[in-house]
């Protein structure tokens, strides 16, 4: 897939910057899985969760009901 942007983009934005953002948005998404962001943005896994971390996204995608009815499960 060829992608085009605006050359003031591209001067502030490094290809790799460009990968990583898409991979995070599409992994908080719930479009793709995370060993699939880490790939996408071409690191690796435990790269990709620190990358995460510094950009606030959590690396679980689990929501508030999902976990609450795990716990449930468990008990």
């Amino acid at each position: 897939m060829e992608l085009k942007l605006p050359k003031t983009l591209i001067d502030d934005v490094s290809k790799n910057e460009l990968k990583l953002y898409l991979a995070i948005m599409l992994y908080k998404e719930r479009k793709i899985s995370i060993s699939q962001a880490a790939k996408l943005a071409g690191l690796t896994l435990s790269d990709f969760i620190y990358e995460l971390g510094k950009h606030k996204a959590a690396f679980t995608n689990i929501t508030a009901e999902e976990l609450e009815e795990e716990l449930r499960r468990i008990k």
